[in-house]
């Protein structure tokens, strides 16, 4: 099953979305920051074929879901404002697995450490979900609006998410005796130029300060050890270019004059 999540910077990039959905095979797509009406949305993605579906939420106003699987099959488990938690049956495991898309607070409001700090939020509402369904194959990915190396992301109260598959497949860390699950977290490969793919963030912000990372990698996909082993590395991307079409400007940035500020990732799990 092949999965994308786009920030549209709400860009009109309906267009683009059925190119990047034909190219890449994409059987589930997120959009966050995304304006279009989703009847306008579906006659985009389905001009040729009648394959694609938009799954509905109650409380989440952030993120848009179109998927080739009829929305019985993608249900709901629970939402907030700026998360929605979907189950989705594997034919592989017999049984089901859990998506968590989310859009989290952007750093032009909120510093380093108001997102740790709501992330205890966060950390619970998974936590409710994972109970709710009585299992931890879950997977969460979108716009963390955090680097993979900040506090938010790697601290047992937040996510707690490692850089090595080993390290997460021993499943639990004991802090001041209590345990933290694991999840881990491929997108460290993408940073610097020795790393994954073509760009080393899949935002690109550079202002005249005395720290600036230049390259954010905002955009993430992190999961639980019960789903590693399913996990395709080599499909995982963020992707720069469309059917010809280039996201990035001649000097390698982001061309956000017609484009969104973000570039799109895909992942894929063998399910």
């Amino acid at each position: 099953m092949n999965y994308c999540f786009w920030n549209l910077n709400n860009h009109d990039l309906a267009d683009l979305l059925y190119d990047l959905v034909e190219e890449q095979s994409i059987d589930l797509i997120f959009l966050a920051e995304c304006n279009l009406k989703p009847g306008d949305v579906l006659r985009k993605l389905n001009r040729s074929t009648n394959a694609f579906y938009f799954c509905a939420g109650i409380n989440c106003d952030k993120i848009q879901i179109y998927t080739r699987f009829k929305d019985s099959l993608l249900g709901l488990l629970s939402e907030t404002r700026r998360m929605t938690a979907r189950y989705l049956y594997s034919p592989v495991l017999s049984n089901t697995i859990t998506l968590l898309c989310l859009h989290l607070p952007s750093k032009l409001y909120w510093t380093g450490d108001d997102q740790a700090a709501y992330l205890m939020g966060v950390k619970s509402f998974i936590d409710s979900v994972e109970s709710l369904v009585g299992h931890k194959r879950t997977v969460v990915f979108g716009d963390f609006n955090m680097h993979p190396f900040e506090h938010g992301l790697v601290q047992s109260t937040g996510f707690h998410t490692t850089m090595e598959r080993t390290i997460a497949k021993r499943l639990v860390r004991t802090v001041d005796g209590v345990e933290y699950d694991f999840f881990y977290n491929p997108m460290w490969s993408f940073l610097g130029d020795l790393g994954k793919g073509k760009v080393s963030g899949t935002h690109y912000y550079s202002p005249a300060k005395p720290i600036s990372y230049h390259w954010n990698l905002f955009d993430q996909v992190i999961m639980r050890p019960a789903l590693i082993d399913y996990f395709d590395d080599e499909y995982l991307d963020i992707v720069t270019h469309i059917k010809g079409t280039s996201l990035l400007t001649e000097e390698g940035l982001i061309d956000t004059k017609h484009f969104s500020d973000h570039l799109p990732i895909k992942f894929s799990y063998n399910l």
